[in-house]
């Protein structure tokens, strides 16, 4: 009943304003217009109308006419309307018959520009500035007024001398009315209680906008929606009925049109600057800037220069502005419909309803001044409809900040609820297994009998693992309580692999409580879960059966069900006592939450006799695993490790309890080393360069972080050289990424178990293995590439010098000697070797060729002085096949003789090398091509080399080529010293 009351208020109050706004008298419903200098009135019976003085009057350009005399002959001018560009000053006159039952009326003049004197039947009525035929005559004044007369008969003749050097259009721009006296004087007391009303309303928006700024400062919109209200004000007393003129009459001409123009567009500025802060990604602070350049520059202009200087481009910007307006408003709508806005969406359509009301008032405001109508109703409606959608939007805006801080309110005593809760069943979770854990370290001390010591840390070791669960439990269940569960990473989950585990971790109890386990769990299954979730749910599980079950057997299988699997865990007594004795405990909600969280159902059913607990979860794959448990993984890798020389691990960890936990993690697997801060790891690094492994924290002391450590040694080591692990206690995503970016091989979340550590570090040194293997095999290929034609040719030619030159044929066969054993030993010493070699090795080959070329070919290289050419490390057959293709391809199908060089320079910590030939060149096209991702043309060497430079040594290569000009590849890349050589086969130690 109440809101149907505030409902019929609220409409009445609407029909009061509406009735209010549109009751004036409107000059448009008499459509009687002035045809050739004459308005015929003698048949209008109705006295209650206002007529308005339009259609075709008498106008004179250039010339004043004496007010008693009606020049006929002159032109006929569309009033209301600017006059002709090339017109100035000048004359309007105007024959008015009136009924025969005339009393007193009254003319209203809207808008002349820019100074007039007005004649009734020779009579001067009134004057405004002083109209000449030149601008340092005239004195421009132009402002609304009325003039009441009685007139002697009913012909009058009005006569408007006119002269206008200021504004863009000139005379009579806004219709003139004429009509009985007292319904002109209530028509105009009308429109100004109108617009005083809405100056009224607008202030008290600006006070109330403001006042909310200076209360919340951080809300910065709510200041400019209140200087942009306090701006519309400003500008209704400056226009229609010029409410500023009226009530201060002695305001100069100048200042009063420079208010006027100046405040219409820091309206604009203020409404987009609004508008950008309540919707950031509405408008980006870039193009915010491009959209107020222009209106800015236009607003300081008339500011700056003298009044209506450059009213020319007013209506422009007024409808650029109102252009911006709409564009925002669109995307409002469609960002909220898309869902891409942060804004409450009732809000956010209020306010986009708003603005348009407020570009339908702006745009029929423009065209009403275009097009002289000077009755817009859109206008009024435009502006009513904006203050009741303000009103509406700060109203609800209210609601929803009051209904949002009732939800933070209950969320609050909610989450100190859960936080007694969370300490309550801390307490009771986690003392017993504290205590528990203490006891069993103290008794260890104190046993002298190895047997038991090693029982007694195995089950502490238990103790401990079954902690840190019930740890994520308690987490997990403030969580849930607070409404704020953390997010589940879903991935293909063996579900044996984790049942496994389970028992392992249980199998003490279900020893000591003679329960059988019967796992009946198939190997191949796979499920979408988060893995450690599912571990925490099974050995919720287990344990809450473990509490009810003593000398009986627990079943474990799993089936598939549709596209889902179910696993069950079902237990069975022969005893009459029931499971309803006992209530099941907290985590088994937590249990039910987190399989929701996972897609996932969790059912329990609980008789007398029997106790069934089923989690259901969505199918993903069924494959035999192809990979050691993480269990199997460690033995693996420890019995591996018997049988060698223990490879040296690095871990970087400012953190001193944590990095000895970890040493004794891995001290029967590796030999291990700790550096406590980057500049101890690097120069242990540059020591040591034959590290198998690095682990590094991503939080380190001193100027250089984890990162930045790994980021430094990249530039010595690669990825396959030295994998390194990363420590973080972060998962976001976007920082992972940072973390791979930097040269990380893979990272750990803290705390990780052993298992973990091993399978990680088990996974990185398979890859390194498996990597070095590719490239010995690629290695290994790129030997059987060397042409047959090539020793033929080879061969030939040092046979002929046999005969000829027995000392060139020598020479010869020393250097394909060379060349040869240089090729099929690569792959046996590694995957690098020095520049000295490499450049000795073109040599050979050159010498080879030269043998086939004779005087045609040209060689030469030119090397920095300050390169060590014989410890500075390349990747092997890296510049050979760059020679062999500038020869062949280059200068073989040149005519005449040619010319190769190699260029080797050093700029900062990179290595330059060109090589370069005048041969026959190549188009763009052909460059393109052997650049692409899979070029059809190029050769296996010039592919496996632009591969190794990118991949291997992080460097990079360009080729420069035109056609009959020659070709230049530039090769770049960080330089490698022999220090820091790392060989690719694989060694521990």
């Amino acid at each position: 009943m109440k809101k149907l009351i505030g409902c019929l208020a609220a409409f009445c109050a609407l029909l009061a304003i509406l009735y209010m706004v549109f009751s004036d008298k409107d000059t448009s419903s008499v459509e009687i217009k002035a045809v050739d200098g004459v308005l015929d009135l003698r048949e209008l019976t109705d006295r209650s109308m206002l007529i308005s003085l339009a259609g075709d009057w008498k106008f004179t350009s250039d010339s004043y006419v004496p007010p008693t005399n009606f020049k006929n002959e002159s032109m006929n001018l569309q009033v209301p309307g600017p006059w002709s560009s090339d017109s100035q000053w000048g004359s309007y006159q105007l024959i008015v018959y009136l009924p025969d039952n005339h009393s007193d009326i009254g003319i209203r003049v809207r808008n002349i520009w820019s100074a007039h004197s007005l004649y009734v039947n020779g009579k001067k009525l009134s004057e405004y500035g002083k109209e000449a035929p030149s601008k340092q005559e005239m004195s421009p004044d132009n402002r609304p007024y009325e003039i009441y007369i009685t007139p002697d008969s009913n012909k009058l003749l009005i006569t408007i001398h006119v002269s206008n050097f200021y504004n863009a259009r000139g005379g009579i721009v806004f219709p003139i009315d004429i009509g009985d006296a007292t319904l002109m004087k209530e028509d105009v007391q009308h429109d100004i209680m109108i617009e005083w009303s809405a100056v009224f309303c607008l202030l008290l928006f600006s006070v109330f906008h403001i006042t909310i700024y200076l209360l919340r400062t951080k809300d910065e919109a709510f200041l400019y929606s209140g200087l942009y209200f306090m701006m519309l004000s400003i500008l209704i007393m400056t226009r229609g009925e010029r409410l500023l003129l009226r009530e201060f009459p002695s305001i100069p001409f100048d200042f009063f049109f420079r208010l006027q123009d100046s405040v219409t567009f820091l309206s604009v500025l203020l409404l987009i600057a609004f508008i950008s802060m309540m919707f950031p990604l509405i408008i980006h602070k870039r193009a915010m800037f491009l959209l107020y350049l222009p209106i800015t520059i236009y607003t300081f202009l008339n500011i700056i220069l003298p009044a209506r200087t450059v009213s020319g481009a007013q209506y422009v910007f007024f409808f650029y502005g109102s252009l911006i307006v709409i564009i925002a408003i669109v995307r409002i709508f469609y960002m909220t419909f898309r869902h891409q806005i942060n804004f409450s969406r009732n809000e956010a359509l209020i306010l986009g309803l708003t603005l348009l009301f407020l570009v339908l008032s702006s745009l029929s405001g423009s065209f009403d001044s275009l097009f002289f109508n000077g009755r817009n109703s859109l206008n009024r409606i435009g502006l009513v409809g904006f203050v009741l959608c303000m009103n509406i939007f700060l109203g609800m805006r209210l609601m929803n900040r009051a209904e949002q801080s009732e939800q933070l309110n209950a969320r609050l005593e909610k989450a100190n609820k859960a936080k007694d809760d969370f300490l309550k069943v801390t307490t009771q979770e986690l003392q017993q297994p504290l205590h528990d854990a203490v006891n069993l370290i103290k008794s260890t001390a104190r046993e002298e009998h190895k047997v038991k010591q090693g029982e007694q840390l195995y089950l502490a070791e238990q103790i401990m693992e079954r902690m840190v669960y019930l740890l994520r439990d308690l987490i997990d269940f403030t969580r849930i309580r607070f409404d704020d569960y953390g997010a589940i990473e879903l991935g293909s989950t063996n579900v044996r692999m984790v049942v496994l585990h389970v028992i392992q971790l249980m199998q003490l109890t279900f020893t000591k409580k003679k329960i059988q386990i019967y796992e009946q769990v198939p190997d191949g299954f796979y499920v979408w879960a988060d893995k450690q979730r599912l571990t925490q749910v099974m050995l919720r599980i287990m344990t809450e059966i473990s509490l009810d079950t003593v000398e009986s057997s627990i079943t474990i299988d799993s089936i598939i069900v549709g596209d889902s699997v179910q696993i069950r865990f079902t237990t069975v007594r022969a005893t009459s006592s029931t499971y309803a004795d006992r209530q099941p405990s907290s985590g088994l909600m937590m249990t039910e939450e987190i399989m929701h969280q996972m897609n996932g159902n969790f059912t329990l059913e609980r008789t007398e006799s029997k106790l069934s607990f089923t989690l259901q979860l969505t199918f993903s794959e069924y494959k035999n695993p192809d990979v050691l448990s993480e269990r199997d993984s460690d033995i693996q890798v420890a019995a591996t490790v018997e049988e060698t020389e223990l490879a040296a691990l690095l871990i970087v960890e400012d953190d001193v309890m944590h990095a000895e936990v970890i040493r004794g993690m891995l001290n029967n697997t590796y030999r291990v080393h700790i550096a406590y801060s980057t500049q101890e790891a690097l120069s242990y690094f540059e020591q040591h360069p034959k590290l198998l492994t690095m682990i590094i924290d991503d939080i380190l002391p001193g100027s250089k972080s984890g990162l930045q450590l790994l980021q430094k040694i990249r530039k010595h080591a690669s990825l396959m050289e030295l994998p390194i692990l990363m420590m973080t206690s972060s998962e976001y995503p976007g920082y992972i990424e940072e973390i791979f970016a930097a040269g990380a091989n893979d990272y750990l979340v803290k705390p990780f178990s052993k298992e973990t550590l091993m399978a990680r570090l088990n996974a990185v040194e398979q890859t390194k293995i498996y990597m070095s293997k590719a490239i010995e095999h690629e290695m290994a290929f790129l030997q059987t590439q060397i042409k047959p034609h090539f020793l033929y040719n080879a061969l030939s030619s040092i046979i002929s010098f046999c005969y000829t030159d027995g000392e060139r044929a020598a020479y010869l066969l020393t250097m394909l000697s060379s060349f040869l054993r240089y090729i099929f030993e690569t792959s046996r010493d590694g995957q690098y070797s020095t520049l000295q070699k490499e450049l000795e090795i073109i040599e050979a080959y050159v010498e080879v060729e030269k043998a086939r070329f004779g005087e045609r070919l040209s060689f030469s290289y030119a090397i920095d002085p300050a390169i060590a050419t014989d410890n500075v490390m390349i990747p092997s057959l890296l510049l050979q096949p760059l020679v062999e293709n500038a020869i062949r391809h280059g200068l073989f199908e040149k005519e005449g003789p040619g010319q190769v060089q190699v260029t080797i320079s050093v700029h900062g910590a990179h290595l330059h090398i060109q090589v370069v030939d005048d041969g026959v060149g190549m188009s763009a096209v052909q460059c393109a091509q052997l650049m692409g991702e899979a070029p059809a043309n190029a050769g296996i060497g010039f592919t496996n080399v632009r591969r190794r430079v990118h991949e291997l040594i992080q460097g990079h290569l360009e080729i420069f080529s035109l056609p009959d000009k020659g070709t230049t590849i530039h090769l770049k890349f960080p330089i490698k010293e022999g220090q820091f050589h790392v060989e690719s086969s694989y060694r521990r130690g």
